[in-house]
């Protein structure tokens, strides 16, 4: 999508690392939590009565909560170009952030502001790789069942070009607590038994099984662009819309274990309704979802 820049910072080794969205106009933006246990910042600007009308950058981080003091490098990247906020100093760049659980991968590491500073030196608007890398290079799916393993999340991506030639462009991190499934219903990756089959999360809890230790390390963030021009009022409606595509694709969901989020920004300053665009993101969202685990594998 023209005018948004996309740049990853990974470190396979400690199973960690950030996703950045950097916006070369500024960008209007809203959000709708649906999850119970969040980790952000700077979400207030994006609330409908804030005094600040854009954002400039977007970023979705591993780490935790120590994840999203590494902004400080997204935020020295975007004063150095000069995009953000006017004030009587220069300008204040705008960029929420929002972090996943990854803190038990392999050790306790979280990426750094000269990590995410990189990761924004080296943005490209065609960068359209997924899977585990980013954000999602230690994100994990399928965690309610302490006997089952569970297997490696990611960050995926989904974009799809209107008839009307409006785009949309959804990136989604899955480190969810509950399984993920396809179009058809079927698992494709969650909880897995030592004989190889899916536990089924969401069954073993219809069932009325009794469930221990249920780890608080769980969240899926979605990103939802748009080149369409919206307000905050409708960016917020139309994230809100997008949330059944996480419902679609993840069981159980928005648990009070998890923290999931989903942003809407728009770009741009085509035509679209707000209906069609909420429902064409909640799909983009179920898909990239599934993008998001195409390199999943059992972790012990």
């Amino acid at each position: 999508m023209q005018g948004l820049r996309i740049g990853h910072y990974t470190n396979q080794a400690q199973g960690t690392g950030a996703s950045v969205f950097l916006f070369e106009q500024p960008a209007v933006g809203a959000y709708w939590l649906c999850g119970s246990s969040p980790a952000t910042a700077e979400l207030d600007t994006l609330a409908l009565d804030a005094h600040v009308t854009h954002i400039n950058g977007l970023m979705l981080t591993g780490g935790s909560a120590f994840g999203l003091a590494a902004s400080a490098g997204m935020m020295r990247w975007l004063n150095e170009q000069q995009w953000g906020w006017p004030v009587s100093h220069g300008v204040v760049p705008i960029a929420p952030v929002a972090a996943i659980y990854d803190l038990a991968v392999n050790e306790t590491v979280f990426p750094m502001a000269e990590d995410v500073y990189q990761a924004c030196q080296t943005a490209r608007v065609d960068d359209e790789r997924s899977g585990r890398l980013g954000a999602g290079t230690g994100a994990s799916v399928g965690k309610l069942i302490a006997s089952a393993a569970c297997m490696s999340g990611g960050i995926g991506r989904a974009e799809i070009l209107l008839p009307n030639g409006v785009t949309v462009l959804v990136y989604t991190v899955v480190n969810s607590v509950g399984d993920i499934y396809d179009a058809t219903g079927k698992i494709i990756a969650g909880a897995r038994l030592a004989n190889g089959q899916f536990a089924d999360c969401q069954q073993v809890l219809l069932d009325g099984r009794h469930i221990e230790n249920i780890p608080s390390a769980n969240t899926t963030l979605v990103a939802i662009f748009t080149d369409a021009v919206f307000s905050k009022s409708e960016l917020r409606r139309i994230a809100k819309m997008a949330v059944a595509g996480i419902a679609r694709a993840i069981a159980p969901v928005f648990t009070c274990y998890d923290g999931d989020l989903v942003f809407a920004v728009s770009t741009g300053n085509k035509s679209a309704s707000e209906l069609a665009l909420g429902t064409v993101a909640a799909e983009m969202t179920r898909q990239s979802i599934v993008a998001a685990i195409k390199d999943s594998v059992v972790i012990d």
